[in-house]
C-alpha cells in the first residue's frame, strides 16, 4: 500500500504589468505607435520568467503536525508535548548533578539517554514542522488491550509500539505498510533483527530502533569452581548440560548451573525460543497454526527438562522473571541465556561474565528471537501517516544510532556503524550481539485464532513436559490437538 502525501498548498499570486506603448508620440506613424516595444517586451518576459521560476523553486511551507507517540519505556521522558518536556527533563538531571555532556563516539552512560533520544529525533522533526506529544499507554497485556480497543474505536495514536502482539497487527491489516523506498532503504541499510520480525508477504509494517538478541552469559567465578576454564566458550548443547551439571555438582546446593529462564509466559518463550529457531522448529507455521508436537520442539523441550535440573526447585519454571534473574544476579546461576542488557547488568552488580553466541543443537544452526524489540508501527487509522514516518526514519538516523552505540547496553542497526572496525574495539560485547542481529532472527508468532488460548495450552504443555518424567512426545502431541481445536 503505498502512503498518499498530503502536503500543504500556499497560494501565490503573480502581480502581471501590461506595458503599452505611449500614444504622446506625435512623430511616429499610427503603425508605430500601436506596436509595443521590443526591449519592453523582453523586459517583461524576462521579469515574469523571474517570477514564476523563483516561485517554482521556494517549498511551499509546511502546516504544523503534531504527532502523537506512544512512549516507550526505554527512551521515554514523560507524557505530554515533547519540546516541553526535554526542557524539563534537562533541568531535572542537572539539578540532579548528572553530568548530561555527550560528545557523539564517546562512552555515554544512561541518565541522560533518553534525553538526547528525543532530542535529536525531535531536531529532524522540526525542519518539517513537526512536533510530538507523547502518550502512555502502559506495557505487555494492558497496552494490547488498550491499542486493541483504540483500532475498534479507530481512535488511535499515529504511532503505536509493542512487541509480540505487533505482528498479530499487521496480519489483521491494521498497520500501514512503510512506503516502498524507506522499506528498500531499510533492508539495505539496517540490521534484519530491527524490521524482519514485522515484515509480512514481502511488506514491513514495523521497526525497533534498539531490538535485542539472546546470547549466553557464564558467570566466570562458578564455571571456575566446578573445575572448567572461565574463558572458554561452550558451542553444543551437550556441552552447556554437561557444564551446567558439573557447576551444580560442585554448588552442593549453594549456586547451581542454571541455563535458560522457562515459565510459562513471553519472558520464557522470548529466551528459549532462540533454542527453538536454532533446532529449526516453529510455534507455529506461516497461518498461524501450531506446530508443537515437531520432532525439533521435542529435542527443545527435552533440553529444557535437562536445564531445569539444575536449578533450584520451581525457579525456572516462576512465573515471576524478576526472582530468576535475582538469584542471577546474587551468583547463584552460572548459565543464562538472556538479551544483550546482561552485559551491563553484569558489570552493575560485581559479577564477571562471559559472553557468546548461544550454543547450537547436534544439526542446529544459528538462529534467534528478538527480545526486549519496542516495534514502532504506524497504524491504518492514523492522521498524520507522512509525519509518522519521519519519526521513524529519524529512529534509524546517524545521530540516534551513533548514541546507542555510545551507551553499550544494545547495538545499533545502522549497518554504516556497527560494522566498523571502531565500533568493534571499542564495543566487543555489543559488536558479538550485532552479529547475531543480522542473522537468522525471527519474531514470536500470532496464533491465527485465539492467540492467548493456544499460547496457553503450549505453555502448559510444556510445563508438564519439565515437571514429570512423562513421555515428552505425548505430552506435546496432546497439546497439538487441543491447539488445533481453537485456532482453526
Amino acid at each position: 500500500m503505498k502512503l498518499k502525501k498530503t502536503t500543504a498548498l500556499m497560494g501565490t499570486a503573480l502581480l502581471m504589468v501590461a506595458l503599452t506603448a505611449c500614444g504622446a508620440n506625435n512623430n511616429k506613424t499610427a503603425a508605430e505607435n500601436e506596436k509595443p516595444s521590443n526591449t519592453a517586451t523582453t523586459e517583461t518576459n524576462d521579469a515574469t520568467n523571474e517570477a514564476a521560476n523563483s516561485t517554482e523553486n521556494t517549498p511551499a511551507a509546511a502546516e504544523p503536525v503534531t504527532l502523537t507517540v506512544l512512549n516507550e519505556g526505554a527512551v521515554g521522558i514523560g507524557v505530554g508535548l515533547v519540546d516541553d518536556l526535554l526542557v524539563t527533563k534537562e533541568k531535572e538531571l542537572k539539578d540532579g548533578g548528572t553530568d548530561i555532556a555527550y560528545t557523539p563516539g564517546s562512552q555515554f552512560e544512561g541518565a541522560a539517554f533518553g534525553l538526547y533520544y528525543q532530542k535529536f529525533i525531535s531536531t529532524k522533526l522540526k525542519e518539517k514542522n513537526i512536533s510530538v506529544k507523547t502518550e502512555d499507554w502502559g506495557w505487555g497485556e494492558p497496552l494490547i488491550q488498550k491499542e486493541t480497543a483504540g483500532f475498534l474505536a479507530k481512535n488511535i495514536p499515529d504511532i503505536i509500539v509493542g512487541e509480540t502482539q505487533m505482528p498479530g497487527f499487521a496480519q489483521q491489516g491494521l498497520l500501514e505498510a512503510f512506503p516502498d523506498d524507506m522499506a528498500a532503504e531499510i533492508r539495505e541499510k539496517l540490521a534484519p533483527a530491527a524490521w524482519k520480525p514485522m515484515e509480512i508477504d514481502g511488506k514491513i509494517y514495523g521497526l525497533a530502533s534498539q531490538p535485542g538478541v539472546s546470547s549466553l552469559f557464564w558467570n566466570k567465578k562458578l564455571v571456575k569452581e566446578a573445575g572448567l576454564d572461565p574463558e572458554k566458550a561452550i558451542t553444543t548443547w551437550a556441552e552447556l548440560v554437561d557444564n551446567a551439571k558439573k557447576v551444580t555438582d560442585a554448588g552442593k546446593g549453594k549456586f547451581y548451573g542454571g541455563g535458560v529462564y522457562g515459565a510459562p509466559n513471553f519472558g520464557g518463550y522470548l529466551r528459549y525460543g532462540a533454542l527453538v529457531a536454532i533446532n529449526g522448529g516453529t510455534f507455529a507455521d506461516a497461518n498461524g497454526l501450531p506446530t508443537f508436537n515437531s520432532d525439533a520442539n521435542v529435542e527443545v523441550i527435552e533440553l529444557l527438562r535437562a536445564l531445569n535440573a539444575n536449578h533450584p526447585a520451581g525457579l525456572m519454571l516462576n512465573n515471576n522473571e524478576g526472582t530468576y534473574f535475582d538469584a542471577w544476579n546474587k551468583g547463584q546461576l552460572a548459565y543464562l541465556i538472556d538479551g544483550p542488557w546482561r552485559a551491563q547488568e553484569c558489570k552493575n552488580v560485581g559479577l564477571e561474565c562471559g559472553m557468546a553466541p548461544i550454543p547450537l543443537s547436534p544439526n542446529g544452526k544459528p538462529g534467534n528471537v528478538t527480545i526486549g524489540a519496542a516495534f514502532h508501527s504506524v497504524p491504518v487509522d492514523a492522521k498524520n501517516k507522512e509525519a509518522a514516518f519521519d519519526y521513524i526514519r529519524a529512529m534509524y538516523s546517524t545521530e540516534v544510532q551513533q548514541l546507542i552505540a555510545d551507551s553499550n547496553t544494545r547495538s545499533p542497526i545502522l549497518k554504516e556503524i556497527a560494522e566498523t572496525d571502531d565500533y568493534k574495539t571499542k564495543h566487543p560485547e555489543m559488536y558479538l550481539h550485532y552479529q547475531a542481529m543480522v542473522g537468522n532472527v525471527q519474531g514470536l508468532p500470532t496464533f491465527a485464532k485465539d492467540n492467548s488460548k493456544a499460547w496457553q495450552i503450549f505453555g502448559d504443555a510444556a510445563v508438564k513436559s519439565l515437571m514429570t518424567d512423562g513421555d515428552i512426545k505425548a505430552i506435546m502431541d496432546d497439546a497439538q490437538k487441543r491447539a488445533e481445536l481453537v485456532t482453526k
